[in-house]
């Protein structure tokens, strides 16, 4: 029914963005994702494992972790390229901390993908390609907005993201977006999402003329805006775009 849909939706709404509260906890991500697996049960019933995009099938959840460990591998060539551009000294991130970004994307996904989408996808039941992708687009913009809001109005340095920053978010979201309407489930969004994050987020970031340390609005604005990194976005959105529409294709 829609109204437990949406009811979870903002139940995990509501839950999601305590672990983000004074200083970031690896742990605290896990409890988060605890606490959102109860709160869908209560809500959904038996069936909140596929409503919340985790039904997967050993091949998939397979295939999943061989996709995660290729973006991840692609992601660390990336930024070395990146952060020598940018100006940034990176230390490396502890194993505890990348565990906990694994279960933050999870969270993400959850939320932005299969409550959110799978919502909409329900109130609208979409019949076309184009209604998807229209969906699709429309949705992708959630993904920026948010973080957008966050760190202009809730974080201390009040930072506003620039456009290059922005448009990788969105067309990151796109490309998650679409891989959540390819599959129905989060496996793939989730790779895409927990292979990036894992290999920067947990990282402490320094800038090579002053020696300052940086702070997470500063390293979204000085990574996501790199040009390499939005183009790349941006390739990862055509591409999810035209296995969406190859995918359509074949159940026509």
């Amino acid at each position: 029914m829609l109204w437990r849909r949406a009811a979870a939706l903002l139940v995990v709404a509501a839950l999601m963005p305590w672990p983000l509260i004074g200083p970031h906890h690896w742990w605290a991500f896990v409890l988060a994702t605890a606490a959102i697996a109860v709160a869908l049960r209560l809500v959904l019933g038996a069936q909140w494992p596929r409503d919340a995009g985790l039904k997967l099938s050993p091949v998939q959840a397979l295939s999943v972790v061989a996709a995660f460990a290729v973006v991840a591998a692609a992601s660390m060539m990336l930024l070395h390229h990146v952060y020598q551009a940018a100006g940034l000294t990176v230390t490396a991130p502890a194993i505890a901390d990348q565990a906990g970004f694994l279960f933050q994307a999870m969270n993400e996904e959850i939320l932005f993908r299969a409550l959110l989408i799978g919502l909409v996808v329900a109130a609208m039941r979409p019949a076309s390609l184009l209604s998807l992708l229209l969906i699709s687009l429309g949705l992708a913009l959630v993904f920026p907005a948010a973080h957008f809001l966050m760190y202009r109005f809730t974080n201390p340095m009040h930072l506003a993201l620039s456009l290059p920053a922005l448009a990788t978010l969105f067309c990151a979201g796109l490309a998650m977006n679409n891989l959540y309407l390819a599959f129905r489930h989060i496996g793939f969004s989730w790779a895409l999402h927990a292979g990036w994050n894992v290999v920067w987020l947990p990282a402490t970031f320094y800038d090579v003329a002053t020696n300052a340390q940086l702070h997470e609005p500063q390293i979204f604005q000085r990574v996501l805006g790199a040009p390499a990194v939005t183009a790349s976005a941006g390739a990862m959105a055509v591409l999810s775009l035209t296995f969406l529409a190859w995918k359509r294709s074949r159940i026509a």
